[in-house]
C-alpha cells in the first residue's frame, strides 16, 4: 500500500505544476498526433512537446524543479481552505474552477501526506511497537460455534492477577464489585496464555486444541469442532505474527479512511435533501474540502506531537474544537445556513461520523485479522 500511495502521491502532486521546467520544440510536429505544435502544448492532444531524450542530471534537475515549483493555484487554495472555511468550496461551485487545486487532486495528495507522515513518524519513533492484540483476545475469541454461544476469553497470568487486585481495593462500590467479579469469573473460564504458550513465543497447537476441546460441548457436532478449532488456530497465527497483523492495519488504513469521503458526502446529501438548488456534485467537492483540511490538519498535530509528545493530549481537544468551529463554518459559508441549523447539521454530522467511524475502525480490525 505504501508504494500506492507513493504513487497516487506523485500523480496528484503532478497536477500542481505548469510544466515550465521542460524545454520544448515549439513549431514542430507533435510527436503523439503530428499536428504543429505552436506554443508548449499541443493543442489538438494537449501533451507536452518535450523531448525526455536528455542527459540524467538535466531530467533530474527538470524533475525536481516540476516537483517542487508549484504553481499558484496551490498558494490560493490554501489559505482559503485553512483560514476562510467554505469560501473556496462556494467558489468552485459557482463556476471559479481554474483559479483553485482540483478538489480531489488536493484530496488525494493531502491523503497521501497524512498516511505517508503517520507510518514514516510511527516507524521511527515506535509507535507501533506496543501494538498488541491482548486486549481483544481478552475481550473473547469467537469460535463459531452458534449465535447464543460466549466468545472464549484468551487471558494472561498477569491480567488475572491484576483483576484479583483491584477486587481487594477496599473503596469499590458493590456494583463495581460485581463487575468486576463477573470479569473475573469469564477469564477464568477462559484459556490462559501461560498453559499454551512455549518458550521461543510460539502457541502449542495440541494443548490449544485441548483447551477448546474442554469448552466445547459435549453434543457439538464435527462440523462445529472443526470451525472452533480453525478460528482458535488462526487467532493463534495472529497471536504469532502480531508484526505482520499491524502490517495490515497500516496496508488497510488508508483505503478505509478514503470510503469516509463518500459517505459523508452522502450524510451532506441527507442533511440538505429538501434542497433542490443543490445537487450531490455539490456535497461531493465540500466532502473532499473538509476532509483535505482534516488530513492537513491532522499531518501538523502529528509532526508536532513527535516533537512535543507531552503537548498530545492538548493537541487532541483543540482538534476536535478546531474541527467543531471549521465545519460550522463550512456549512454556513458554502450552503448559507443559518446559524442556529448549521450548529444543529455541526452536531448530527459530528455524531453520525463518530459512529461511521467506530464502523469503520471495526470493519479494518476485522479484515486485517482476517487477512493475517
Amino acid at each position: 500500500m505504501e508504494h500506492e500511495m507513493e504513487a497516487a502521491g506523485l500523480a496528484s502532486g503532478s497536477g500542481l505544476t505548469t510544466g515550465d521546467h521542460h524545454p520544448v520544440n515549439s513549431g514542430l510536429p507533435c510527436a503523439n498526433c503530428g499536428a504543429i505544435v505552436e506554443d508548449r502544448f499541443c493543442t489538438t492532444c494537449g501533451q507536452l512537446a518535450s523531448d525526455f531524450h536528455r542527459p540524467v542530471w538535466d531530467l533530474v534537475m527538470s524533475s525536481l524543479a516540476d516537483t517542487f515549483a508549484l504553481d499558484g493555484r496551490l498558494w490560493r487554495s490554501l489559505p482559503l481552505l485553512f483560514f476562510r472555511p467554505g469560501r473556496m468550496t462556494r467558489n468552485y461551485l459557482e463556476g471559479k474552477r481554474a483559479r483553485y487545486v482540483p478538489p480531489f487532486r488536493m484530496f488525494l495528495l493531502a491523503s497521501v501526506v497524512f498516511f505517508l507522515t503517520l507510518f514514516t513518524l510511527g516507524d521511527q519513533l515506535g509507535w507501533y511497537h506496543t501494538f498488541k492484540i491482548n486486549d481483544m483476545l481478552e475481550e473473547g475469541l469467537d469460535l463459531g460455534l452458534d449465535e447464543t454461544s460466549e466468545p472464549t476469553p484468551i487471558v494472561s497470568e498477569d491480567r488475572l492477577a491484576k483483576i484479583r487486585e483491584q477486587l481487594d481495593n477496599a473503596d469499590l462500590n458493590e456494583e463495581e464489585r460485581l463487575e468486576l467479579q463477573q470479569t473475573l469469573n469469564d477469564a477464568q473460564h477462559g484459556i490462559t496464555v501461560q498453559r499454551i504458550l512455549q518458550d521461543d513465543g510460539r502457541i502449542n497447537r495440541d494443548a490449544l486444541y485441548d483447551e477448546v476441546n474442554a469448552r466445547l460441548d459435549e453434543n457439538a457436532t464435527v462440523e462445529q469442532r472443526q470451525q472452533a478449532w480453525r478460528a482458535a488456530d488462526h487467532a493463534a497465527t495472529v497471536y504469532e505474527n502480531q508484526d505482520r497483523y499491524g502490517a495490515r492495519i497500516r496496508e488497510w488504513a488508508p483505503r478505509f479512511s478514503l470510503m469516509f469521503m463518500p459517505i459523508l458526502a452522502l450524510m451532506l446529501t441527507l442533511l440538505y435533501a429538501w434542497h433542490r438548488s443543490r445537487y450531490i456534485y455539490d456535497h461531493v467537492i465540500t466532502a473532499l474540502h473538509v476532509q483535505t483540511f482534516i488530513y492537513m490538519t491532522a499531518t501538523v498535530f502529528l509532526v508536532v506531537a513527535a516533537f512535543r509528545p507531552s503537548m498530545t493530549g492538548w493537541l487532541v481537544l483543540f482538534g476536535v474544537l478546531t474541527l467543531i468551529v471549521y465545519l460550522y463554518k463550512q456549512l454556513r459559508v458554502t450552503y448559507g445556513t443559518g446559524r442556529i441549523m448549521a450548529m444543529l447539521r455541526t452536531l448530527i454530522l459530528l455524531f453520525s461520523s463518530f459512529i461511521v467511524l467506530i464502523i469503520l475502525l471495526a470493519l479494518l480490525i476485522a479484515v486485517s485479522f482476517a487477512l493475517t
